[in-house]
């Protein structure tokens, strides 16, 4: 039975995100709403367990399968193997870790840059930016395509991205090719738009879980 809600839901963020890519995070949702929605041609998922996303990708090879969450260096073949885009890149020796597992391609990465400022919160400083892409550079399989932040949940959001994007203007001089930012979720990801969002994360405006 076809969920008319959820393509109602998914329709009504793709007609309001511009020019923006979506990822819709399945991450608690079910298998049969994946499948209604690659049966409406989106391709894209995030997922935030290295492993489910392993049986995912394997289950559904043809959708692209983004790692979201934090990462261990354990897990770290998985994500070389099976993911179409890493998200949540902010430490070099687990970076190693994915590229040993890389094959045939280069994995598009996001670093992941704490604009919260919140302690618990994953994520680079901004300030240490450029360093971490020069370890980053020399690390063969992967390659960095831009920046992704979250705002705090009761913070101020469009301070939070508009620091981001500031960070990506900062270094797109020097790295041409960080051209992406990744900001903006369900909460949110209106906001992130207006401050130039080229991709945006939405889990529960879709699938109706928090």
């Amino acid at each position: 039975m076809i969920d008319s809600a959820l393509i109602q839901r998914w329709q009504h963020v793709q007609s309001n995100m511009g020019d923006a890519q979506l990822i819709a995070v399945s991450k608690y949702t079910s298998d049969s709403n994946i499948e209604i929605l690659l049966a409406e041609g989106h391709l894209d998922f995030g997922e935030a367990k290295p492993q489910n996303l392993r049986d995912r990708a394997q289950k559904y090879p043809l959708a692209r399968w983004h790692m979201i969450g934090p990462l261990q260096k354990n897990k770290a073949k998985y994500i070389g193997r099976f993911a179409y885009m890493w998200h949540s890149c902010c430490n070099i020796e687990t970076a190693k870790e994915v590229a040993k597992h890389v094959e045939g391609r280069r994995l598009p990465v996001f670093v992941q840059v704490n604009i919260s400022d919140e302690p618990q919160k994953q994520g680079i400083q901004p300030d240490d930016i450029p360093l971490f892409l020069q370890q980053l550079a020399l690390i063969e399989g992967l390659e960095v395509i831009g920046l992704m932040g979250m705002a705090a949940k009761d913070g101020d959001a469009k301070l939070a991205f508009s620091l981001l994007r500031q960070c990506r203007d900062d270094v797109i001089a020097q790295y041409p090719h960080v051209q992406g930012l990744c900001m903006g979720m369900s909460n949110d990801w209106r906001i992130a738009i207006e401050e130039g969002a080229t991709m945006i994360r939405v889990g529960s405006e879709i699938f109706g879980q928090d």
